[in-house]
């Protein structure tokens, strides 16, 4: 049959890179192994940044790779970057480049002495039946493979309303609607007003960066509340808290908020019992019905995300210093539509403000992913509980209609948070990886 693949691995940032390199150590052979992937493996979007002021926003030992090994990113950096800026009493923040970086190096490690096949085009539509899946790909071609693992990760940004640009090329050019890269700061003058859609991790990075280059003009950061993640704190896990027996979605919230201690949030104290609740919330989330994630989610998700994705010092030490020069302004509401000029931006929100600038950045986070949607259109997988991806299993397998699961079509990475919990962190998605690779080599 032409183009017959054994295991296919959609993507190329961090959790289709660290599933190949687990799959590798395990002794799948290298030659059973196609990536598909437009750019560099192991970099994606989150990885790939032309900037240097885009930094991990945990310290040096969190990211862990391997679970026998759990220092060796930190033994890595010590070796390999020069960064004097990546120190600071919180512990070291490196650039998210230099974690691109290592993460390719794993790659080119564990697949020597020949490259890992990687086709450079996207997905387009997944079909098929089990051990028999059919890919279309952007670049006109199609495959068929006997084993699918989705590890695609976060989608690139993609406008949360409506964009109209004037006829003009510099209209074009006034709104950036993926800032990932930092390709963007290039083209901005330091004497223009930035607008920024979004108030979180992404919104800290654009802020970051344009401190970094003096910038002089005003920045407008456009969100439902006025308010930015706390700095991450030299926080350790100082004790283990007992859950309850029997817990629901308000149990959960009453026991959270009565373990917490009444410190700062970007105080070792608070963050410190912030992170021993982590740990079991994940069981506690997969033991509840799709209705109960919905409720526990509604109550606790702005929360969550907000304190969970704590920023880098260096990243929040930008922010006080523009704050101080009076050149952050926080504008409360939702975008409804983005209008594009020659000369200007304006963007309108639905509460009735208008916000003026000469350039807008899109940082609300990730866009819907296509191909995930396909899946469930085509009967093939079903929404999980918060309607934000494809559900699956404990292994994760992928879950069809008829209430069973796929058993040659898998799904890690942050996907699966819906059906799984807290699986957004790299440590956490490298865990799915490894257990994911000894369950494809224990059932070979």
């Amino acid at each position: 049959m032409p183009n017959l693949k054994d295991l296919v691995i959609i993507g190329d940032g961090f959790a289709a890179a660290v599933m190949a390199v687990h799959l590798l150590r395990r002794g799948i052979p290298r030659s059973s192994i196609t990536v598909i992937g437009p750019g560099e493996l192991g970099k994606g979007s989150a990885y790939n940044c032309a900037s240097p002021f885009f930094r991990l926003n945990v310290r040096e030992d969190l990211p862990i790779v391997f679970s026998e090994d759990p220092l060796h990113f930190a033994r890595w950096a010590q070796q390999n970057i020069n960064d004097a800026q990546a120190k600071t009493e919180a512990g070291y923040f490196y650039r998210r480049q230099d974690f691109g970086r290592y993460v390719s190096e794993l790659i080119t490690h564990e697949s020597e002495p020949y490259q890992l096949e990687q086709i450079k085009a996207k997905v387009l539509s997944l079909s098929g039946t089990e051990n028999n899946w059919q890919l279309e790909l952007d670049n006109q071609s199609t495959l068929i493979a006997k084993q699918v693992i989705i590890a695609a990760g976060n989608p690139s940004p993609t406008w949360s309303c409506k964009v109209i640009h004037h006829q003009s090329a510099s209209a074009n050019s006034r709104s950036i609607e993926n800032p990932w890269t930092g390709y963007f700061l290039e083209d901005i003058d330091a004497q223009e007003n930035i607008i920024l859609l979004g108030g979180g991790l992404t919104a800290l990075d654009a802020i970051n960066a344009l401190e970094g280059r003096k910038h002089q003009g005003a920045i407008y950061v456009i969100g439902p509340r006025a308010i930015f993640p706390p700095a991450q704190a030299l926080w350790q896990k100082q004790g283990q808290p007992v859950w309850p027996q029997k817990v629901s979605p308000a149990t959960i919230v009453r026991f959270m908020r009565n373990y917490l201690p009444s410190a700062p949030t970007n105080s070792p104290e608070w963050q410190s019992a912030w992170e021993e609740l982590r740990p079991n919330l994940n069981s506690l989330w997969q033991q509840f019905s799709p209705h109960q994630k919905k409720s526990l989610f509604k109550r606790l998700g702005w929360l969550w995300s907000l304190y969970r994705f704590r920023a880098s010092p260096q990243t929040i030490a930008a922010y006080e210093r523009l704050k101080e020069k009076n050149q952050i302004q926080f504008v409360t509401g939702r975008a409804k539509e983005i209008q594009c000029s020659a000369s200007k931006v304006t963007a309108f929100l639905e509460n009735g403000i208008e916000v003026n600038g000469d350039r807008i950045l899109n940082c609300t986070g990730v866009a819907p992913d296509h191909l995930l949607h396909q899946l469930i259109e085509s009967r093939l997988a079903i929404a999980d509980p918060l309607s934000h991806s494809i559900a699956v299993d404990q292994n994760f397998r992928v879950l069809h209609l008829l209430g069973g699961q796929w058993n040659s079509l898998w799904m890690i990475g942050p996907g699966t948070m819906g059906s799984l919990g807290d699986v957004i962190a790299a440590s956490a998605i490298a865990k799915q990886a490894e257990q994911l690779a000894l369950e494809l080599v224990q059932g070979v």
